[in-house]
């Protein structure tokens, strides 16, 4: 049964009508009006203990509550949550480093050594991860990782970063970006993210590398939008890491360099029979034709918002994406009385590695 949490001036009544009940007994020779009068006057000493009383007893309450907040992953505070999560073997992400890689340019047969800074465009610096040397064309590619965790890192292929200490035989300008870029940079996971992912964890749990394993495994360490765990990759014995980065509004493929850093991650996690790729999403965009009543601008931009946050919510990599559904989150649209979908015709079925996202929308006159 619900226990609601009373308030200062309810635990006030209670405790004026109890005391007022026992001064009655223990005081017959007195008259009502008179007890009532000194147990409930603004003014006197007996009401002002009662009044103080029942705001300690309010805090009392107020801190019990707190306590059975706590409890509940769901409804518990951050530091509570985080606990939650480590005993449910999820860890909150940490702000994670870009990588990429870059190809330096100088007299054939120069070293580049590992630990090596560059200027990012955006004011940080990148940090060569290995080491390497050039070859007769007085060229390397070598792969890059941010100096710290976050957005900043993520930069644009084809960039050109400057080498912060010159380093003699290699040219001074001529770190150039691949044209992925560098990837991956994320802030630290919200409490909302953990949250999540500590509700899937209770409720689809891991056990000896199956693929809940997999999934929290890879997003304990990277910010990953979508993935997918898919049995027989290539074979027995083998798995498949499907994985795609960005937002779930706005997921993209992973670079090569983010591809190569989570199966590092995983080598020394996954059983040891198992064979993992890691692999990247195929997004596989899917046309939509709508008509809508009523037809205006403000409803079908209503619509669109709709669909996205649907897709956003249910497209899974490797699974079937009901029609059905988009047509009742469609109908929750704000202003939408009636719809009409000619595409998607049907159910989406994606290949083992494609994720559908929105494609492109056109609008049809209501019928």
């Amino acid at each position: 049964m619900p226990a609601p949490l009373p308030t200062p001036e309810e635990l006030t009544r209670r405790a004026e009508g109890r005391l007022e009940a026992a001064l009655k007994r223990i005081r017959p020779d007195k008259s009502p009006e008179a007890i009532a009068r000194a147990v409930r006057s603004e003014k006197g000493m007996l009401a002002a203990i009662v009044r103080a009383q029942a705001t300690g007893l309010y805090g009392t309450h107020l801190h019990l509550s707190w306590n059975v907040r706590q409890m509940m992953p769901d409804t518990a505070e951050a530091e509570y949550l985080i606990r939650h999560a480590s005993i449910w073997g999820v860890f909150r992400r940490p702000a994670t480093k870009a990588v990429g890689l870059a190809l330096f340019t100088g007299v054939p047969g120069t070293a580049v050594p590992a630990g090596l800074d560059l200027r990012l465009p955006a004011g940080g610096l990148a940090v060569t991860s290995a080491g390497g040397v050039l070859d007769g064309a007085g060229e390397v590619s070598i792969a890059l990782e941010a100096a710290e965790g976050g957005v900043l890192g993520n930069t644009a292929g084809g960039a050109s970063l400057p080498i912060v200490t010159v380093q003699a035989g290699l040219d001074p300008q001529a770190a150039v970006l691949d044209a992925d870029g560098m990837a991956g940079g994320a802030e630290e996971e919200t409490d909302e993210s953990l949250l999540a992912r500590v509700l899937v964890e209770i409720r689809e749990p891991g056990h000896g590398g199956n693929k809940s394993d997999y999934r929290v495994w890879i997003q304990n360490a990277f910010a990953v939008a979508k993935i997918a765990t898919v049995p027989l990759w290539v074979g027995p014995g083998s798995v498949g890491v499907v994985v795609a980065m960005g937002t779930a509004v706005a997921p993209v493929a992973p670079i090569p360099a983010e591809l190569d850093a989570m199966a590092a991650h995983l080598h020394p996690l996954r059983p040891v029979t198992a064979e993992v790729y890691v692999r990247p999403v195929v997004l596989l965009p899917v046309p939509m034709q709508f008509a809508v009543v009523p037809d205006t601008l403000p409803v079908r931009a209503a619509l669109e918002g709709a669909a996205a946050a649907h897709f956003a919510a249910e497209a899974e990599i490797g699974e079937r994406f009901a029609r059905s559904r988009l047509s009742e989150a469609l109908s929750a649209a704000s202003g939408e009385y009636r719809h009409y979908i000619a595409l998607p015709p049907a159910d989406v079925v994606p290949d083992r590695d494609e994720l559908p996202v929105p494609g492109s929308t056109t609008w049809d006159p209501p019928p």
